[in-house]
């Protein structure tokens, strides 16, 4: 296990709950720092400041449900992973909604001992995911050198057409930044 701290941002308002994620969060990982809302405004107050690698959240809480928290986070945090601990999701249709709008996944409280192992998934998951997404801003970057390149290379060539032809790609360009 990595020397890193571990950030995590727990949304829950049932205190043995709380102690019970805290708990199961820490086999996963000791080195953890936690930050902790149980409604709507602490939430929005403390997640962006703290810059969590993980949000965990209840689905249902006082003065909002955990999918006004997701959009919350892919709002604000778009590569932050967002999982459900919850007592609620059982219904299929909630399970789909909260991935199709972007929960990297959940888990019922009843089955709270299988949350070391989902995070094990999710954070490898988004590591891999944040590595593609590095790979394809590269990709990009190399790109748009190579048409920055053509584009000063056509407009020294100073042949007929060589000028609208320039400002095309540079339209191109610009289209990829």
């Amino acid at each position: 296990m990595s020397e890193d701290i571990f950030k995590v941002f727990i949304l829950e308002d049932m205190p043995v709950d709380l102690e019970l994620v805290k708990r199961q969060v820490r086999k996963f990982n000791p080195n953890v720092l936690f930050a902790v809302a149980k409604h709507r405004v602490e939430f929005q107050e403390k997640v962006v400041m703290f810059q969590p690698d993980i949000v965990l959240s209840d689905y249902n809480l006082p003065d909002m449900n955990g999918l006004e928290a997701l959009l919350y986070v892919r709002e604000h945090l778009d590569s932050t992973p967002f999982v459900f601990i919850t007592g609620i999701l059982n219904d299929e249709e909630k399970v789909a909604e909260a991935v199709l709008t972007g929960a990297s996944g959940y888990l019922l409280k009843e089955n709270l001992r299988n949350l070391p192992e989902l995070l094990t998934t999710v954070v490898k998951q988004n590591e891999q995911a944040m590595a593609q997404r590095e790979i394809e801003w590269e990709r990009r970057r190399s790109n748009q050198i190579k048409l920055r390149k053509s584009i000063a290379q056509l407009r020294q060539a100073n042949f007929a057409g060589s000028d609208e032809l320039a400002l095309s790609l540079q339209e191109v360009a610009d289209n990829l930044g």
